[in-house]
């Protein structure tokens, strides 16, 4: 039987871990909040599997291209009670290997996508080749630009197979393990190979606008040849390396002539948006900046500048929603991106000029605010408060008590005459 709590001697915070007889894995969630909605969520899951009720899946986002999808219940997933797949035991016995049997090639899929910290997120797309040819990911961004065929830290070419989805880099499995132990304000680790789901249009096109080369630029400005990490570094070494140039920010350099600085990071982070300059948002976010800034000119939020200096909408732009979804075109918004995934929150009010449709489709799903179900976003997780809890528990203990049977010649003793007649 599996079971979650919270993690023990975690490293990192708001983790948590899922135990079954065959493993225990270790997530991280991005809040507090978040952490209990999830272990809640798959309590709950898991009791309604093993009681045998009916009761809401909480399915992962299937591939779009709706060939070979699947949902799967938490609950299934983690009691292997699912009578269309493989037992967990048989899933451990042949993970990693092809068989025959497509059930155990889709645990075996659903096992090795998820990582820690990773979590499905929505692509506009109507198609991810990705998700069929995992390895097809790692390919184009090395093809990007050949710095990305290496670690952006240490310049390690061995199992170089990560990237850090709010750095726009590409990471060594080494250094990976350093940038996940700094936390998600930091770095946001995840696997090309693996975590094929968590990649989105916008972000692989922000991983291909930045890479190794353009990151290190900004990040390694004032940083001397003698003091670059090596490959063959210990982790200790990585650690205090690794610290200084992302956390302290100490090789950045402030006044880099062949970057636009304005008289503040703020300023200077609009002033990139607009140009849709991203080598120069990188550079102001480095100084600091904060991703969430307003324009004062026009009042208007910095996502929202870097939508519309993405794409711009035409006069004719539909302003329902509905219309916006049928008639938005597949349109990349790395800038935009590139904030959220830096601590950017979009706001609840629209701005003060009008959205293209991609642009109003990008802020519904990623605000949460969309009224249609749709098979690639991720609703948000319940809100289960305690006092709810406890009365479910408390229906769940009743309704489990042993009933005391009473034969018939019972009941018929405790019958009155008239009863009897």
């Amino acid at each position: 039987m599996a079971s979650v709590r919270e993690a023990r001697n975690a490293e990192r915070r708001f983790c948590f871990e899922v135990i079954t007889p065959q493993y225990k894995r270790v997530y991280q969630a991005p809040s507090e909040e978040d952490m209990n909605s999830w272990i809640s969520s798959i309590n709950n899951a898991l009791q309604s599997a093993v009681e045998g009720r009916a009761s809401r899946p909480l399915s992962f986002a299937p591939s779009p291209t709706g060939e070979g999808s699947f949902r799967r219940d938490i609950g299934s997933v983690l009691t292997g009670k699912s009578p269309h797949h493989s037992t967990p035991h048989h899933a451990a016995s042949t993970g990693g290997h092809h068989g025959s049997h497509s059930s155990s090639t889709h645990v075996t899929n659903m096992n090795r996508r998820i990582t820690v910290g990773a979590r499905p997120t929505y692509i506009r797309t109507s198609s991810n080749s990705f998700e069929e040819n995992p390895s097809k990911l790692l390919q184009v961004i090395r093809n990007a630009d050949p710095s990305n065929s290496s670690c952006a830290d240490c310049g390690s070419s061995l199992k170089s197979e990560w990237v850090s989805i709010n750095l726009g880099i590409v990471l060594c499995i080494e250094c990976s393990g350093i940038h996940r132990s700094l936390g998600t304000h930091i770095s946001k680790v995840r696997s090309l190979t693996l975590d094929t789901v968590s990649f989105s249009t916008d972000i692989v096109e922000l991983i291909l606008q930045i890479g190794n080369r353009v990151s290190n630029v900004v990040w390694e400005a004032k940083l001397e040849p003698s003091r670059k990490l090596s490959a063959s570094a210990s982790r200790d070494q990585r650690l205090r390396y690794i610290t200084t140039k992302y956390v302290d920010r100490e090789f950045v350099d402030r006044h880099s002539p062949s970057l636009p600085l304005h008289s503040t990071p703020d300023e200077n982070l609009l002033a990139s948006i607009k140009r849709n300059d991203i080598r120069g948002a990188l550079f102001a976010l480095a100084l600091s900046a904060d991703p969430n800034v307003i324009d004062r000119s026009r009042n208007n939020h910095a996502v929202f500048l870097a939508l519309a200096a993405a794409d711009p909408a035409r006069p004719s732009s539909p302003a329902t929603p509905k219309a916006a979804a049928t008639a938005a075109k597949i349109v990349a918004f790395p800038m935009a991106e590139l904030l959220v995934q830096n601590g950017a929150e979009i706001p609840s009010s629209l701005p003060t000029f009008p959205l293209s449709p991609s642009a109003s489709l990008y802020v519904e799903q990623k605000s949460g605010r969309s009224k249609e179900g749709s098979a690639d976003t991720l609703g948000a997780l319940p809100n289960i408060s305690k006092s709810e809890q406890l009365a479910a528990d408390k229906a769940r203990k009743k309704d489990s008590k042993p009933q005391k049977r009473i034969s018939a010649s019972a009941r018929l003793a405790r019958a009155g005459p008239l009863d009897r007649q």
